[in-house]
């Protein structure tokens, strides 16, 4: 499956940020992968351990319950029967474990480039995270260490682990660093490295009020967090 491939299908052309990831083979947690695993492999103990100290984008910093397609499930990607795709034109690229699915939306450009939205699966809504692939690689980071849920990093790294977490969101940010912009890789650098902050159900390294500030100076546009139904009326 090639790039050009992708474009033709989705009539769509990918922005430089993401045929940069693509051709540096950024946007694969399968290390090329593409057969089958035998009985005795699976991808945890198979090809983790040869990405996670020079991890694809988003491998830590994406969420518990994120995953980016393979470029075979971006182009065999099934559409919802519901989904008004004639009206709303989406270019899935990710997924969460509940089926939501991350996608382009060409509705909505900014400076030519698609706007990236979250299609939730149970119900009929869209929402608006970022008016370009850039925004929301820095977008996605900044959440990886905002309000981080004890469970779930404890299904990963055991109980009271966040520093070990630290690591790998660390090793993250070293290899999208050639990508995104200076101002971007020096916010998320000084937050990672700052003390944690714990309470009872979660760590984090900002509170919700930065969080807020940095997405209102750094990402605001028109449409950020517009939320629209995306259903055949």
């Amino acid at each position: 499956m090639t790039l050009k491939e992708l474009e033709s299908k989705y009539n769509h052309t990918y922005p430089k940020i993401f045929k940069e990831l693509w051709n540096d083979k950024m946007l694969d947690w399968m290390d090329g992968r593409t057969t089958p695993f035998a009985s005795d492999e699976n991808w945890a103990k198979t090809i983790y351990p040869n990405i996670k100290e020079n991890p694809p984008l988003f491998l830590h910093t994406g969420g518990f319950d994120f995953e980016l397609l393979t470029p075979e499930g971006m182009f065999d990607f099934k559409f919802d029967e519901l989904w008004d795709i004639e009206k709303h034109k989406f270019i899935p690229f990710a997924k969460t474990d509940e089926g939501n699915i991350y996608a382009f939306y060409k509705n909505i450009k900014t400076k030519g480039e698609c706007s990236v939205v979250l299609i939730w699966n149970d119900m009929n809504e869209t929402e608006v995270l970022a008016k370009n692939f850039e925004d929301f690689i820095f977008r996605r980071m900044l959440y990886a260490v905002y309000d981080v849920d004890k469970d779930e990093l404890s299904g990963d790294y055991g109980k009271d682990n966040f520093e070990e977490y630290r690591v790998d969101i660390l090793n993250d940010l070293k290899t999208v660093t050639p990508y995104l912009k200076e101002e971007y890789i020096t916010i998320l650098t000084e937050i990672y490295k700052r003390d944690v902050h714990e309470s009872l159900i979660s760590y984090s390294l900002l509170d919700s009020k930065e969080l807020g500030e940095i997405i209102q100076n750094h990402l605001q546009f028109e449409q950020l967090d517009l939320v629209f139904e995306h259903e055949i009326d």
